[in-house]
């Protein structure tokens, strides 16, 4: 699929790993390396798309999490991302 100036688009399947403690979900994904002008994280009800633009190309992984979630932080240290969601308090 091509997408207007950034060239191809394909998905790509790095090594993730959740978890979640109290309100907080913790994403971890290697992504060696990537900067982090390089992410997109877009968040849409129960998907949290991650798009990494190199090269003139897209590559996007999408994880499914539980609807309610919003993006609190995301880092990148040493080619790990870290994303954390948060649940709305009640």
């Amino acid at each position: 699929m091509t997408t207007g100036r950034t060239g191809r688009t394909s998905t790509f399947d790095p090594p993730v790993r959740v978890s979640h403690q109290g309100r907080e979900f913790h994403i971890c994904i290697d992504l060696p390396d990537t900067t982090e002008e390089q992410i997109r994280i877009d968040l849409e009800k129960t998907a949290l798309t991650l798009s990494i633009v190199r090269d003139g190309s897209v590559d996007k992984k999408i994880l499914r999490i539980p609807e309610g979630l919003r993006l609190f932080r995301k880092k990148v240290t040493s080619g790990m991302l870290e994303i954390i969601l948060e649940k709305p308090a009640t």
